[in-house]
């Protein structure tokens, strides 16, 4: 609706306004509470109820989830009346004064723009100290060292996944004439790299990126410009954007390998600790493995062998608030000033609402601060914590964030018993509160010299001895109930059901494409623990589903097809991809598995196989009922 720019200003007093935006924005972080609160629910309980493990540091993990909840508001909100609108404005325009060539550059450019502006992308970097540098040497230089790298490559990826969208929407070529060669240069890379020592622990991490990249700023910027050049071209006969979802999360896996293959040859191979300690580290690989860690891996290397992930926790609040905020300014500014240059000065056009657009942009700015706070210290600690302690469900494991150190500690109160081999076994009791604990004697955790004695608690297996099947079936009902619970949370998925709803006109039911959806995902993060747990290389995984889905896209009719690769891209949203990443590697370290990686491309691949299995028994369906409706008729 026109706006009419004679209209007089209307004064309001602050109280006034605060009672007319109040209402909006609790609405608004409603919608997220109601998306956010029960996978936080559901893995709080299962850590209190089933692993019986309290909740360490609930407080600042609660701030954290609340500051997930306000930022996600603030930030959607912000995207919707700052940055959507220019996209499609920019859509619409873009063909009617601009070459092809000049499309395809800012295509390209706009992708690595919203990528570099996604809130879950940061989740990458934060997972870097978990990953020991000896193990997996070109999986620890990305996430550290390298990954300002690794981010250019994912967006860069993206930017040309844009690129194909956008050209196919200009010249209406089917998503199967990109997608079929793509999945098998993929899957080709993918076996070429489980060969290489190097390469085969990036390779979770990669397909782990095509998930990263479809969230909230990309995915409805990217359909925004999509849907403002397919309404201008002549060529494209299609009505829905589905497609560019799909792939904006192949390229960048692409992207993520050929970056890695660059660096395989730069950084050692992985080792045992003590060589590493002993020879590597003072190599010149070693060096640009470690860049300017090199010092404190040198000098601490004790501490440095233990696992960063247990080490706590922040030492100035402030200073995280000021480096989430430096974060938002660098993702949103870019990716504004990109947008409102090529609108205002190459393509001449004004501004769509400018007030608006700026206080969009500021409102992203704030949001995305306070959501990235509320990841480094809500979800991220809350699925750190639950990983780490999920394997106790079937084996025992070491609560090493209680470990406690007793002062003034006395040999003399060590006492000795015989175990049922006539070993001698040695023990003390600690006297917590009112009630007395036995605590096994280990001599190396004697420290003589300040008297002080270590001890972390075991804690495990909960159902049985060790490695049980009974826990082994927990950690996967788990995983399922997860996953399908987390997918129905997702809003991006409503949304997607009722465009399917009205694009089949009612074939393909909302409540159907949901449910499809949810089992895909909750089996998808299934496998992906299983796949840690087992230590199963990814590629065995990914490499038979991608070709039977290649399969049964050859059974399924065109529109199914699409509805069905892009529904993966809506699974992964700014909630779930930090939980599940930090679960993952937190279920790794606890097992010794290197690369705790996997899950989410897991999660990605099973819901496209659902939904394809859906779209043929709908189909066919469809046809019998046109079938008996003929026979009818005669």
């Amino acid at each position: 609706m026109a706006r009419n720019e004679k209209e007089e200003s209307i004064q309001i007093g602050f109280r006034e306004a605060l009672a007319l935006i109040l209402p909006y924005f609790r609405k608004k972080i409603w919608i997220q509470f109601r998306s956010v609160i029960w996978i936080v629910l559901y893995l709080t309980l299962f850590q209190l109820l089933v692993l019986r493990v309290p909740i360490k540091e609930a407080g600042l993990i609660t701030l954290g989830i609340v500051s997930v909840i306000i930022g996600l508001s603030f930030f959607l909100e912000g995207l919707f009346i700052g940055l959507m609108p220019l996209g499609e404005a920019l859509g619409l325009k873009l063909p009617q004064k601009l070459g092809i060539v000049s499309i395809m550059v800012f295509s390209i450019l706009l992708g690595m723009g919203a990528t570099l502006a996604e809130p879950a992308i940061a989740i990458l970097k934060a997972c870097g100290s978990k990953v020991t540098p000896w193990e997996a040497p070109l999986l620890y230089y990305l996430l550290n060292e390298g990954s300002d790298t690794l981010y250019i490559s994912i967006a860069t990826g993206v930017g040309i996944s844009v690129l194909l969208g956008m050209l196919r929407f200009l010249y209406g070529f089917s998503l199967s004439k990109v997608l079929i060669p793509s999945i098998l240069l993929l899957l080709g890379v993918s076996i070429f790299a489980y060969f290489d020592e190097n390469l085969k622990y990036i390779s979770g991490l990669a397909w782990d990126s095509g998930a990263v990249t479809t969230g909230p700023v990309t995915v409805p910027l990217v359909v925004a410009l999509g849907i403002g050049i397919s309404k201008v071209s002549e060529k494209n006969e299609q009505s829905s954007a589905y497609g560019v979802v799909t792939l904006a999360s192949l390229f960048p896996i692409l992207s993520v390998f050929m970056v890695g293959i660059y660096f395989s040859m730069q950084v050692p191979k992985p080792m045992l600790e003590g060589e590493f300690f002993q020879k590597e580290i003072h190599s010149t690989k070693g060096k640009f493995l470690l860049g300017g860690k090199t010092k404190e891996f040198e000098t601490n290397q004790k501490t440095s062998s233990v696992p960063n992930t247990r080490k706590k926790i922040p030492k100035g609040i402030g200073n995280h608030i000021f480096d989430a905020f430096m974060i938002a300014l660098r993702a949103i500014l870019p990716l504004s000033i990109f947008l409102i240059v090529v609108l205002y000065l190459v393509l001449k056009e004004k501004i769509p609402y400018p007030e608006e657009v700026r206080l969009g942009i500021l409102f992203s700015v704030i949001g995305l601060t306070i959501f990235n706070f509320g990841i480094m210290f809500g979800l991220n600690q809350l699925g750190d914590q639950v990983g780490w302690k999920l394997p106790s469900t079937f084996r025992s494991i070491e609560l090493t964030d209680s470990t406690k150190y007793i002062q003034n500690f006395n040999p003399k109160a060590v006492f000795t018993a015989l175990n049922e081999e006539g070993k001698e076994e040695k023990f003390f009791y600690l006297k917590e509160r009112k009630s007395y604990t036995e605590i096994p004697y280990r001599e190396e955790n004697w420290d003589q010299s300040k008297k002080v004695y270590e001890f972390t608690p075991i804690h495990g297996p909960i159902f049985g001895k060790e490695d049980n099947l009974l826990g082994y079936g927990i950690v996967l009902v788990f995983a399922f109930v997860l996953g399908y619970s987390a997918t129905l949370a997702e809003p991006a998925l409503s949304a997607l059901g009722n465009a399917v709803e009205e694009t089949t006109v009612g074939t393909f039911r909302k409540s159907l494409l949901i449910q499809s959806v949810a089992i895909g995902v909750g089996f998808g993060t299934l496998i992906g623990i299983l796949k840690i747990i087992l230590e199963i290389p990814i590629v065995w995984i990914l490499v038979p589903v991608y070709l039977f889905l290649l399969i049964l896209n050859r059974l399924s009719k065109p529109e199914f097809i699409e509805i069905a690769w892009d529904s993966a891209g809506v699974t992964t949203g700014p909630i779930t991809v930090p939980l599940v990443i930090a679960m993952g590697l937190g279920i790794g370290n606890q097992l010794g598995t290197t690369d705790g990686f996997g899950i989410l491309a897991c999660a990605s691949a099973f819901p496209i196989l659902t939904v394809l299995v859906m779209g043929i028994l709908v189909e066919n369906s469809r046809k019998l009922s046109l079938d008996d409706s003929e026979q009818k008729q005669k």
